[in-house]
């Protein structure tokens, strides 16, 4: 997956990662700004990145990070609790339905703590890693 970000501060020491920041785009592919139909702007997200290209503060570049990381990561945060939800209900047929409703419940506030964790895990193994594939 590759975006367009723009250089914000270079690294201390040669060979370090520079600092970029990412103006979200929204699911239209437009700028929050340009038509004033979203309920607000998504905030610019600064993450760092590796470069083998000589840049320079300002310049505008293009990103790569593993979509296939961003998309299990996407799919365990939604998915999860939609399931543990479901199997909290459906599983437990015998017994009255508001204990199904908690069941349930619970399903889901397991599946969100479960999401919580494997967020701080990726965060501490530097899960999503960005290189700076081309300058524009």
């Amino acid at each position: 997956m590759t975006q367009t970000a723009t250089v914000t501060a270079l690294p201390v020491s040669s060979g370090g990662d520079v600092e970029l920041t990412i103006t979200r785009q929204t699911a239209c592919g437009h700028s929050c700004d340009g038509c004033g139909r979203c309920a607000g702007k998504a905030p610019d997200l600064v993450i760092r990145a590796s470069s083998d290209i000589a840049v320079a503060l300002g310049d505008k570049v293009e990103v790569y990070s593993d979509g296939n990381q961003v998309l299990g990561a996407a799919a365990l945060v939604y998915g999860l609790p939609v399931v543990l939800f479901l199997m909290g209900y459906l599983v437990p047929s015998s017994l009255p339905e508001g204990w199904r409703y908690a069941c349930g419940g619970i399903g889901f506030l397991l599946g969100l703590a479960g999401a919580v964790v494997c967020d701080r895990v990726m965060k501490k193994r530097a899960g999503v890693t960005y290189r700076v594939v081309r300058k524009l």
